[in-house]
């Protein structure tokens, strides 16, 4: 089984709206990340976050961390595809190569924490609990890949433009130009 965890339980403050909200489409940034996940190979799909059907964050203002932290509190081991619900441009053919590298317990793109397929095990678990002891910038993605060893696959050919994240109106508008 693989799993797709879509991270959305930020407050949106820099934007404004809920970012998971927002529409491309006829669709909305949490309903395509949805579909984006299906289609790459994902068999079950999980919200982070205290929207109906999400995973609260037991550890609020934790970041993503907090979020995947809260996720494997109840969800089963296995590979993960985590994916932050702030990236419209996203496709199934960004999430493939990620989900083929299984050399190490993480994969993501270089200078890209996010989006990430993640071994969810034993290990992974136990650094987890490790990184919400440690509040604060200890408490981050590039630190949970340090102690997993993530491989971090080259940006070789890959339009970075399909890694943005929007954070902004403005970024939002530029993402939809």
């Amino acid at each position: 089984m693989i799993l797709g965890l879509i991270l959305a339980g930020g407050r949106s403050s820099r934007m404004g709206e809920d970012k998971a909200m927002l529409r491309i489409g006829d669709e909305t940034l949490l309903e395509r990340t949805a579909r984006v996940l299906r289609e790459a190979g994902a068999t079950r799909v999980t919200v982070s976050g205290t929207r109906e059907g999400g995973i609260p964050d037991l550890w609020p203002d934790s970041g993503p961390v907090g979020g995947i932290a809260s996720a494997m509190q109840v969800l089963p081991d296995g590979d993960w595809l985590v994916v932050p619900v702030d990236m419209p441009r996203l496709g199934p053919d960004v999430i493939a190569p990620l989900l083929a590298d299984r050399r190490h317990a993480a994969t993501h793109w270089q200078r890209h924490p996010l989006p990430m397929r993640l071994t969810m095990n034993t290990e992974a678990r136990t650094a987890l609990d490790d990184l919400m002891g440690r509040p604060g910038p200890a408490c981050s993605i590039a630190a949970l890949h340090a102690r997993l060893g993530a491989s971090a696959l080259p940006l070789d050919g890959l339009d970075t433009r399909l890694l943005v994240n929007c954070n902004t109106p403005d970024d939002w508008r530029e993402a939809n130009a």
